[in-house]
């Protein structure tokens, strides 16, 4: 158990405010954490750690009334949290205080999204952030913004929002990322012991539909290349990250722009891929020291390409840009469907398929963890194509 004492930390400028302490203590380990309320050293009892109320003016009465409060409010916080954590086998001091600190871990549903969030950008997952800011905001609402106990999130509330979406027209991929995001997060809850669970997604659509694929043809490609885009500089470095994402087997938007001069060794490119960590190894072939030497003094500090033209690095923002320059792109192309950051990935994937590339290889060229997922990225092969191998296998 965790025992919790109240410091007062004494001010050195004489007449002026202290500052009040929570004291934590738990497997003989000490943590000081320092809170919000200040008050005079005359105004604390250390023996009975309590807030001296008499004696003030009216105003400063009033004021030490509502520390006072405030203060045994927070003392019950924190033992309501230690109560939660002394259901799982172990915790620290150091846990304990980040969920105090953060204000995130209330019983309540929006804060502890919120605290996912804000742990995923510090980690540098940007991707998994932008779901989870996504998912909360169409279930807030839902919700018409009440937020929900954790506790009380059941298969009835899920299937609730379900209906919602499908009778606002979301389509069943965006239910199922928004169910997916928030399972994510509810069982991220009751890992922490925020809640028991009761299995609220069991009955809720967290499947992927077939869509229209992404991919694009090689004529596209290589009007792509040939397209003239001299005077308009800014179309002109779209189409080269288009091209960098399509040459180096579809690397994604936000791993670009994170490429720095450590990435380049002895003529690879190796870098961790943001969604996965996981380490790929890409050959720098002509075409793609052609266009990092093309840009190389436009760049900041050490990055490799031009996507962060100053000191901010919203990835979300230049990727917007990114996008809307590709589909301008698109229209000088007289293109059906626009292109977009995703479709050098999908295209890589499809013209390998269709130059004879096993799928194994594809997939671990793209750094996928199994083939069913690649399968996800890869366009349906024209029907002459399976017609003619049915003709092949039929002749033998």
């Amino acid at each position: 158990m965790t025992s919790v004492k109240i410091k007062f930390r004494k001010s050195t400028i004489e007449n002026k405010e202290g500052v009040l302490c929570f004291q934590l203590i738990h497997n003989r380990k000490t943590k000081l954490v320092t809170t919000r309320f200040r008050l005079l050293s005359s105004e604390w009892n250390d023996r009975l750690s309590t807030v001296i109320t008499d004696g003030a003016d009216k105003d400063r009465s009033c004021y030490l009334q509502n520390l006072k409060e405030g203060l045994e409010l927070e003392v019950r916080q924190i033992y309501g949290l230690i109560s939660i954590l002394e259901k799982r086998s172990s915790y620290t001091t150091g846990e304990l205080t980040e969920y105090y600190t953060s204000q995130s871990f209330n019983g309540y549903f929006f804060p502890f999204i919120k605290y996912l969030i804000k742990k995923l950008k510090s980690e540098n997952r940007a991707k998994t952030a932008s779901v989870y800011e996504v998912a909360q905001r169409s279930f807030s609402r839902f919700r018409y913004g009440e937020d929900v106990m954790i506790e009380k999130i059941d298969s009835v509330i899920i299937g609730r929002y379900e209906t919602y979406l499908k009778q606002n027209g979301v389509s069943s991929n965006s239910i199922s990322c928004y169910m997916r995001a928030l399972r994510a997060i509810y069982n991220q809850a009751v890992q922490r012991g925020l809640t028991v669970s009761k299995n609220p997604f069991k009955d809720a659509y967290t499947g992927i539909e077939k869509t229209s694929k992404r991919a694009v043809n090689e004529d596209v490609i290589t009007a792509l290349i040939r397209l003239d885009l001299s005077e308009y500089s800014n179309l002109q470095l779209a189409r080269d990250l288009f091209m960098f994402s399509f040459y180096t087997r579809g690397m994604s938007f936000i791993d670009m722009a994170n490429l720095r001069e450590n990435n380049l060794k002895n003529g690879y490119l190796v870098y961790a891929r943001s969604k996965t960590k996981q380490v790929l190894t890409v050959k720098i072939e002509k075409c793609i020291e052609e266009i990092i030497e093309r840009y190389k003094d436009l760049t900041i500090n050490d990055y490799i390409l031009p996507i962060y033209s100053e000191q901010r690095y919203d990835y979300n923002r230049y990727l917007r840009t990114y996008n809307k320059r590709l589909e301008r792109i698109s229209e000088m192309l007289n293109m059906e469907k626009p292109l977009s950051s995703y479709v050098s990935r999908h295209s890589w994937a499809t013209i390998a398929l269709r130059k004879g590339i096993s799928v194994q290889i594809i997939s671990e060229g793209m750094g996928h963890e199994n083939e069913k997922t690649t399968r996800i990225y890869l366009a349906s092969l024209d029907q002459s194509v399976i017609d003619n191998a049915n003709a092949r296998i039929i002749a033998l």
